[in-house]
């Protein structure tokens, strides 16, 4: 089965050009099976590339999943954190105000615009301090609309928000290890090909010269704008 890989911004244009290539050599070989039954080694060889195609693949998959899909996950639970800080902001004033407690006011008091700029430690931490300022006062803030709802919520989604943190400096560490991951495959790919495909390949110069003409053509590296990236290689 011919390998497919979806290109994406993760690769550089120099790795997105030598995919296209070794993706070329391997339909070429798909087209031409009979011809390379003849020729176990070259069989193998061919095998090894498309496994080593495979996972090009799934090292982009990582690189194209994890980040993204813990950052939406994080800006939702940053959205919903911050909209129910200024919540417990807004009662505990209220009730500082009353109370006439300028100490608790001056604890409680954040802006949205404070809050929108703030780092995510800083927001964790903010929303821990309402919590820890509003839950002694649970009894008296009910007549302010902060009912145990409230309370479950922000508990919640302080524990949810404080995972989420690390989490996108977690996936993008496994993301940075697949990009090395790539760049190895595609090192070893380079050097199948040179080392032992390319050599192989000979021995179809004269008796399937369309075979090998085509294979040739396709080892030629082209960029992906349309331009040739470079000249064709000379088989040895």
């Amino acid at each position: 089965m011919h390998v497919k890989l979806k290109i994406n911004a993760d690769m550089n244009r120099n790795q997105i050009n030598k995919s296209r290539m070794y993706f070329a050599c391997d339909l070429v070989l798909d087209n031409h099976l009979t011809f390379i039954a003849s020729l176990p080694e070259l069989q193998a060889a061919h095998q090894l590339l498309k496994n080593k195609l495979a996972l090009i693949e799934q090292y982009r998959q990582v690189q194209e999943v994890d980040s993204k899909g813990l950052t939406i996950n994080k800006t939702k639970l940053r959205i919903e954190l911050t909209q129910l800080i200024m919540q417990f902001s807004g009662v505990l004033k209220a009730y500082a105000t009353i109370q006439k407690d300028d100490v608790l006011i001056t604890k409680a008091n954040y802006s949205l615009s404070k809050l929108q700029k703030s780092s995510d430690p800083i927001l964790y931490d903010i929303g821990l301090l309402l919590f820890s300022l509003a839950t002694p006062l649970k009894t008296e803030l009910e007549r302010f609309f902060l009912s145990q709802t409230e309370f479950d919520a922000m508990e919640s989604l302080l524990n949810s928000f404080k995972t989420a943190i690390p989490g996108k400096r977690i996936a993008t560490g496994t993301s940075k290890v697949s990009t090395a991951h790539i760049q190895e495959t595609f090192k070893a790919i380079d050097k199948l090909l040179k080392e032992e495909m390319d050599i192989f390949m000979i021995l179809f110069q004269f008796s399937e010269i369309d075979f090998y003409n085509e294979y040739k053509s396709a080892r030629i590296i082209i960029d992906y704008t349309g331009r040739s990236a470079s000249a064709p290689e000379e088989l040895l």
